[in-house]
């Protein structure tokens, strides 16, 4: 877990938080990584709205910070290590305005973007509707086993 210097001051979860949350998506089904597989490591790195928003705009042509940004690790041959997921970013000012604006704890919006992004480091997206119904409900199904509120419940969809 890194901190960028710029929101080192910001709310952050714990780090056990982070753990419980993410380890609670790995729990998922997943074609990209089968139970044998042992998923040993992502990156989960907190930055300011500016480097989100450039990564944001690098990698999806939307000129705006966003809450989260999920990196895939690209498979790779045998020859080198496998036990690597992906990369997740994640914007606390973003965050902070939209669990205020939502009326949501910052701990609950948190866990939900933990799960939502490492869901998309096992494979799962929210292009297609029936996608972003499977991954919705996943993510529900999730979050409820952690105590968590449906996230979807009375929220306009992009």
């Amino acid at each position: 877990m890194a901190v960028d210097d710029v929101v080192a001051a910001m709310p952050l979860p714990p780090r056990g938080e982070v753990r419980r949350s993410i380890l609670q998506a790995l729990s998922a089904p997943s074609a990209r990584v089968s139970a044998d597989d042992r998923i040993r490591e992502l990156s989960l790195t907190f930055v300011g709205d500016a480097e989100m928003a450039a990564l944001n705009e690098g990698y999806r042509h939307k000129a705006a910070p966003t809450n989260c940004l999920s990196f895939p690790q690209d498979a790779l041959p045998v020859l080198f290590r496998r036990d690597l997921l992906g990369d997740i970013v994640i914007a606390p000012a973003v965050v902070g305005r939209e669990a205020a604006a939502q009326g949501k704890s910052l701990r609950d919006h948190y866990r939900h973007l933990l799960i939502h992004s490492t869901l998309h480091l096992l494979g799962y997206d929210h292009e297609l509707a029936a996608d972003a119904q499977e991954m919705e409900a996943l993510e529900t199904r999730l979050l409820a086993e952690m105590g968590v509120a449906d996230p979807y419940l009375n929220q306009m969809h992009e």
